[in-house]
């Protein structure tokens, strides 16, 4: 059989390993990429026990899908910590600000799926943090949205 470009094996692909701090880190393969998807990503994630799998974040303009491969920990889901194990499937709508990231607090690695859209025009809400991320502007290098601290304020406060 002759290999088409859009035809991966997870098996083929590397794991890209990633540390912050001792709270965060994760070793993922990037599947949506890898299989030429342009709109949908589709990302395995292995979050080693003891770790996060990132800042807690909702996003207002993406859904996403989460499957439970192997493993036990918690999903962070909103001020709630839920324990997940192998076989749930977990969704988040956008715009619902429910913010969520993965704990793998049971003892033992934690591998899910996460399959979302890729929106140019998303905004990510950190709530424990105070962050935003648009999007659809770039920084400097032009790779990523821009992070700034969120502050509420009234509609009219700075307009006069």
């Amino acid at each position: 059989m002759s290999q088409h470009p859009r035809f991966v094996n997870w098996d083929e692909l590397p794991y890209e390993q990633w540390r912050e701090g001792d709270r965060f880190g994760s070793s993922e393969q990037n599947l949506g990429r890898a299989a030429g998807s342009a709109r949908i990503g589709l990302r395995r994630e292995t979050v080693p026990s003891g770790r996060q799998s990132g800042p807690q974040h909702a996003h207002m303009a993406e859904e996403e899908l989460f499957i439970v491969l192997k493993g036990r920990g918690s999903v962070l889901h909103g001020k709630e910590s839920i324990s997940v194990r192998s076989g749930d499937i977990l969704s988040y709508p956008a715009g619902t600000g429910l913010a969520h990231a993965f704990v793998a607090d049971a003892g033992e690695e934690l591998e899910f799926l996460s399959i979302g859209e890729r929106n140019p025009d998303d905004v990510v809400i950190y709530p424990n943090s105070g962050k935003v991320l648009v999007n659809s502007l770039k920084d400097s290098a032009g790779e990523q949205g821009i992070v700034g601290r969120l502050t509420e304020t009234g509609y009219w406060d700075g307009e006069h």
